[in-house]
């Protein structure tokens, strides 16, 4: 590759035009340099992260590992706990075309420093032995009236993150907020209405597992992050439909 080098004088380029027209090349170059020279695991966070789309299962992680097809066995080496710098706020949810929801959720961090958010939905990938600080990262929407213990999520999304894996992660500053779109399956929903029960609150809960490099244990988690309020559904002859406010 020739070196860039700068202009001395502007002889060879006539006119207004050319000099603009060069200046925005030079422009152009010097980016696409700076940008092929840095190599980067995080990027700045999109409007919307869309995790309603169904994984192929080869992407849902290795089996017997943590996170494996969104569950699996999984080994605890150390109870290291901690806060995730998330403010959790449900925006709404609609149904889709096969009868579906989707739910929007609006996520905002509240910490001093950026974020880095688990954003791959290729699981496997992040898994692949001997990539780097790996983290994996739930979204599950949960009745409010059941214990936490005891609650089976009716919708859930999984997303991963590694180092050795480029953008892998979004960057969320201090401040920044991120839509995210979570599925919740409609006969996954009709089952959360049990006996004569006509309206169900739910919540969306998020919490994050940080792996070992090398032995696919979980070297610390964080505690549930809760949203700070609830979307309302209720039976409308027997089918759920979203409670309006």
């Amino acid at each position: 590759m020739r070196p860039i080098r700068p202009v001395t004088d502007m002889k060879g380029i006539s006119g207004s035009f050319g000099i603009a027209t060069y200046l925005l090349a030079t422009i152009l170059v010097g980016y696409s340099v700076a940008e092929r020279g840095q190599v980067a695991t995080a990027y700045s966070a999109p409007h919307v992260l869309d995790l309603t789309e169904k994984v192929p299962a080869a992407e849902q992680g290795f089996p017997g590992m943590p996170g494996a097809s969104f569950g699996g066995p999984v080994g605890v080496k150390d109870s290291s706990r901690y806060q995730l710098p998330l403010e959790i706020q449900i925006l709404g949810a609609s149904a889709r075309d096969n009868g579906d929801f989707t739910l929007e959720v609006l996520l905002r961090n509240t910490g001093n420093a950026d974020f880095e958010l688990p954003s791959s939905t290729n699981i496997t990938s992040v898994e692949k032995p001997g990539n780097k600080s790996q983290r994996l990262f739930f979204f599950r929407v949960r009745p409010v009236a059941e214990k936490q213990g005891d609650a089976e999520s009716i919708g859930f999304a999984a997303t991963g993150g590694s180092t050795s894996v480029p953008n892998s992660f979004l960057r969320l500053g201090p401040g920044e907020t991120l839509r995210v779109l979570i599925p919740a399956p409609v006969e996954t929903l009709k089952q959360a209405f049990k006996g004569q029960m006509q309206q169900l609150e739910a919540r969306v809960v998020c919490s994050e597992w940080q792996l070992e490099d090398a032995h696919y244990f979980i070297q610390a988690s964080s505690d549930d992050a809760v949203s700070k309020n609830v979307i309302k559904f209720v039976l409308r002859d027997g089918t759920p439909a979203v409670l309006q406010p």
